[in-house]
Order: structure tokens, then sequence, then C-alpha cells
């Protein structure tokens, strides 16, 4: 979207009355379910949103993640590319760099954070980011928290909800054994044996990070760990219930469910997240409700985390005070491609750029890997044609694309 179109949205929604905003942002949720789950709160969402099928992440780790979600900016242009975790690669976010909170509370709005920050060490205070309010701690907590707030409110308000789960998922030996099966898990369509041909990187997470928790997995202990990332979602949807309860009549509220990014959930015989790019771990859910504002229904547009700060302003009417890397997604959006990025897993740096088209898929690996999908005839990305000869001049032209884009 132009910027005059920007401008003239957010100029029509001026001229409504200034909506209260509620985002819900789960941690570690993917798209690509593996079976049916009870989230009669979602559905709530669902029934007037507009649904984002293909909406992806910038990047699958926490932190950067997150500074395109609230910056409208890349994670190579907010400066958080790697985990804020204390290390000297965790670059904390720039309160000067313009974000939801600053520029509503710039506004006139309410402003409030509940819950998982991971953008700045403590973040106990987050004056600093435009955020007024705060709390934290565990996610029933969080939720308490955030309902109290907005129940107190009597001006517009912003409220961003961030729970922890499915994050538990890392607990998943202490739960295996006491984890039911549950009906319609499907199991992983690829296991370890399909690293053969891929990235030794992959292999290498198995081997040395957090992939041994789940290296002696079998057939029977990933449906158990599917089935547990199930169960951690509907936890996570009464909070969710217990929050939009709060918030009453939801006529002249934007709402927002999202994630941060997703999890491998045992494709490739892969657990939670790492260095590499498959669509569970990429794929985010996102839902927008503003009634009157933006078209219920499902939306096959591209789209990724940094279009959710520009679209908020603009359904908000408000005006973006600088540059991002996003755009509106208040009407559909012409996007034949999306661009993603990875840096780094704690200490192991191990950058990856990645171009995700409707059909293909190219990863490139700093140290000289990659990878090639046709994701209309493999979806579950199992064979990599990035070394066949009548693949070479595809590759070519995703290769040069992604490298104007990182220029």
């Amino acid at each position: 979207m132009t910027r005059r179109a920007f401008l003239a949205s957010a100029a029509l929604a001026a001229q409504r009355p200034r909506p209260n905003i509620l985002v819900f942002m789960t941690d570690q949720e993917t798209a690509l379910l593996p079976g049916p789950a009870q989230l009669p709160h979602r559905a709530r969402i669902i029934a007037g949103a507009a649904r984002f099928t293909h909406a992806f992440c910038n990047t699958p780790q926490c932190s950067p993640a997150r500074s395109s979600l609230i910056t409208g900016l890349e994670p190579h242009h907010t400066g958080v590319r790697t985990n804020v975790d204390g290390s000297s690669l965790g670059a904390s976010l720039d309160p000067k760099v313009p974000n939801i909170g600053n520029v509503f509370r710039g506004a006139g709005w309410a402003t409030g954070y509940f819950g998982k920050w991971h953008l700045s060490p403590g973040g106990k205070n987050l004056d600093a980011f435009g955020f007024t309010d705060r709390a934290d701690g565990a996610d029933a907590d969080v939720a308490t928290a955030a309902a109290k707030w907005i129940s107190k409110q009597t001006q517009p308000w912003l409220a961003w909800v961030s729970v922890l789960n499915p994050h538990d998922i890392y607990h998943i030996r202490q739960e295996l054994e006491r984890t039911a099966i549950r009906p319609g898990v499907k199991p992983p369509l690829t296991g370890l044996e399909n690293l053969k041909t891929k990235p030794a990187e992959q292999r290498q997470y198995v081997d040395e990070d957090q992939g041994k928790i789940t290296a002696d997995f079998d057939a029977d202990r990933w449906l158990r760990y599917r089935s547990y990332y199930l169960n951690l979602l509907e936890k996570t949807d009464v909070l969710l219930g217990q929050v939009l309860d709060a918030a009453g009549d939801l006529s002249n509220t934007i709402v927002v469910y999202t994630a941060d990014h997703g999890d491998q959930l045992g494709g490739h015989g892969l657990p939670f997240k790492g260095p590499f790019m498959y669509e569970p771990l990429i794929r985010i859910p996102l839902l927008i409700r503003a009634p009157g504002r933006i078209k219920s229904g499902d939306r096959d547009d591209l789209v990724t985390q940094a279009d959710l700060a520009p679209t908020i302003a603009a359904l908000a009417g408000v005006t973006w005070p600088g540059a991002v890397d996003g755009v509106s997604l208040v009407q559909p959006i012409k996007r034949d491609a999306v661009f993603l990025e990875y840096y780094a897993k704690q200490k192991w740096v191990n950058p990856i750029k990645t171009i995700r088209t409707r059909r293909w898929k190219l990863n490139m690996y700093e140290r000289g890997n990659r990878e090639l999908y046709d994701l209309q005839t493999d979806p579950s990305e199992a064979r990599d044609l990035s070394k066949l000869p009548e693949h070479q001049p595809r590759l070519a032209a995703l290769q040069a694309r992604l490298a104007r884009w990182w220029k």
C-alpha cells in the first residue's frame, strides 16, 4: 500500500469513534495444528474476523519476531536479530523506535502490556516503550491482570496480552508418560532419516542442541508430543475467554489473535525451533476482528508480522510516525512472495535468508547450504530440489530476488 493510500485509510478510520484495541499473542503457536482442538473462545473472534491463512513470522525466534510485531519493521531493521537473553548477540529494542506502545499512547490511548516481553532486559517497567501499565507472571495471572485493567478503563485503551503457552512444549519429557494421545492427532509425515539430504545444521541441532530432547522419539512419542501441544492451546483458550469477557461489547474493539512463531512439531524429527525454516515453524495464526473496519472471511494474502502495526494504525485512524517495512492489510494486498530471516539460536550464529512464494521456497544458509522446495507437490518439504539440474534456473531467479531484498 502506498503512503497516500495508507493515509486515506487512516483518515477514514479517524472519522469513527476511537476503538479499543486488544492484541492476544501466544508463544510458539503454529497455524498448522496437528489435530483438532477445542477452542471455543477463539471461535468468538473467528466469526467476525479477517482470517489470514498465509501469515508468516518474520523470523522464528521470540525476541526478533516480537520486535517486528510491535514496530512494523523487519528484524534486521529493528536491531533485534536474536533473543534478548543477556548475551552480546541479543541487542534490545531501542525505545526510540516507533512501536505500538509509544505511538498509541502519544495518540491518546491508555496502554497496557501484560505478560512476556522479551525485548529488553528485565521487562518490568515499559514506560520508555509507551506502555503506562504493566503486569507479568504466570499465564493465569497475566490474563487476570489484563482483564482487571481493561474493566477499569474509561478512555480508549490498547491492551497487549502476551501469554507464554504453548511454549511449555519444552517440558515434554516431564509430561510425556502422563499425556494421552488425543483422537484425530496426526503423526509427522517425515522423520530423522529425512535429514540425510538436508543442511548439516539441522542434524547438528539434533546432535548438539535442543533436538537431543526428542532424538529417541518413536511414532507413539511424537503423537504424545503433539497431543500435549494441543492440551496447552486449550488451556490458553480459556484465558483468552477471560480477557474477551472483560472487554465486553466488542462492536468498537479491534481484536487481534496471533503468535510470535510456530513449532516444528516433529516434522523431519525436529522439535521446537532452530536453524530451519519449515512451514510449521514459520506459519502463524493471524485473526483481525474489527467490525465495520475490515471485512471478515478468509484471506489468502501472503502477509508477515511486520504488517500488523501499520494495519492496527490504519484501522484506528492513527498516522504511524515513520517508515515501516510492512503494509496495511485493511484491504487485500497483492504480494507474490514474503522474505524471512533467521540469525542465531542462543550463541550459535547461523544466518538463513528465505523467500517463500505461493509455490516455491528457497532457504539460503550463510554457511553455503541451500534448500529449494516445491510446496505444491511436496507440502511436507521432504525433497530438497536445490541440487537438481532442471531446477537451477528457478533457484537462480529466487536467489537473485533474495539478494535484491537483502540489499
